[in-house]
């Protein structure tokens, strides 16, 4: 459950009257208050099993909230008193989120359906409480900061989408905005994307920086909002292992890019082996990467590629026929070029993963 501003204050209000050290963790461990606090904490797998009991770990003292993501309150001390304590804030901190959760407020309620922390048939009743068509045809824009605060770009936002269109945005993490786009049947992939290169335009004119967005597919019943909320997110995830220049991502355009995805690891790895191996180190350099990337992206165009690269047209075809001669693949022809780019993405697939571990 994403905690805004409001909601932190008030919890916030409670910590600071105790008179021992709090700090309020989400489910990961890292620190959501003192807000100023970014440490992230390890949390001892017997706590998440059981997360609602105090646990006592070495002086400190742990307790669970809420119940649709845990969240957890880490008090300083070990003593009985100290856990008699945890009981009573967590259930202080559980009453204002439940307090919240009922708020029926049009923002808070899109975001606990984004969120999925609400059944279909609550679904049901929000929407005939807040008069929100079930079943008009919608997609989710998910717009990821680094380093900016939502709470800063959500009124920017706010400013280029309208509730009377039938769009709505609200805050959905610490660096993390989600607007719900109404669509029509004559909205084209292309417009949608159109709109994510305003917002782009939009944060670097009024914040200095710039977010990886996600589109996610458009969906034609309220009750699909959070699939279309994790496809964006998906979109960003896969996007930046293939396109780590690239800012923003359709999930709808990324089909192949899914799919590579999807193969395990160790045979992506050795698919991407039969290419590129210590036999042709020297042959796939720097240089002739950007130029198959250059040729690539001009659609195998010679002259275009040639021109672009600021290299005589014989020297382009040159590196081809020399890759030609060592792999086997002529990268002229289409059916070659794919298989090339496929074991490249390949490739991309690996080295992203392994910056992970």
């Amino acid at each position: 459950m994403y905690l805004n501003q409001h909601m932190l204050a008030r919890i916030s209000g409670i910590l600071t009257q105790l008179s021992m050290p709090v700090l309020l963790l989400d489910h990961s461990g890292q620190v959501i208050l003192p807000e100023s606090n970014e440490k992230s904490l390890t949390l001892p797998e017997a706590l998440l099993n059981d997360p609602y009991n105090p646990y006592v770990n070495g002086a400190f003292t742990l307790i669970g909230i809420n119940d649709v993501e845990p969240m957890f309150l880490c008090f300083s001390g070990n003593s009985a008193e100290v856990e008699a304590c945890a009981r009573l804030c967590a259930q202080l901190v559980n009453m204002i989120l439940k307090d919240e959760k009922s708020s029926t407020t049009i923002d808070n309620s899109i975001r606990m359906i984004l969120e999925g922390e609400i059944d279909a048939s609550e679904i049901e009743a929000l929407s005939i409480e807040q008069k929100l068509s079930m079943n008009a045809q919608r997609t989710v824009i998910y717009a990821l900061f680094t380093e900016t605060r939502s709470e800063t770009v959500t009124p920017i936002i706010r400013d280029l989408f309208s509730p009377d269109d039938g769009d709505y945005v609200c805050e959905v993490g610490r660096h993390a905005v989600a607007i719900v786009k109404q669509i029509n049947d004559e909205t084209e992939i292309g417009d949608i994307e159109q709109y994510a290169m305003a917002l782009q335009n939009t944060f670097l004119l009024e914040t200095g920086s710039a977010a990886c967005i996600g589109i996610g597919e458009s969906k034609d019943n309220l009750k699909q909002l959070n699939e279309s909320l994790q496809e964006a997110k998906k979109a960003i995830s896969i996007g930046r292992m293939f396109h780590p220049k690239q800012q923003i991502f359709n999930y709808q355009k990324m089909v192949l890019e899914r799919f590579l995805a999807s193969i395990p690891e160790e045979n992506a790895a050795s698919f991407y082996q039969t290419l590129f191996n210590r036999r042709t180190t020297k042959l796939f350099s720097d240089e002739m990467l950007s130029t198959i990337e250059t040729f690539f992206n001009n659609s195998l165009n010679l002259s275009e590629t040639a021109r672009q690269l600021y290299i005589h047209r014989n020297t382009l075809v040159y590196r081809l026929d020399k890759i030609q001669k060592t792999v086997g693949l002529d990268l002229r022809a289409f059916d070659d070029a794919v298989t090339f780019k496929l074991l490249m993405m390949m490739g991309k697939q690996k080295k992203e993963k392994k910056q992970r571990t």
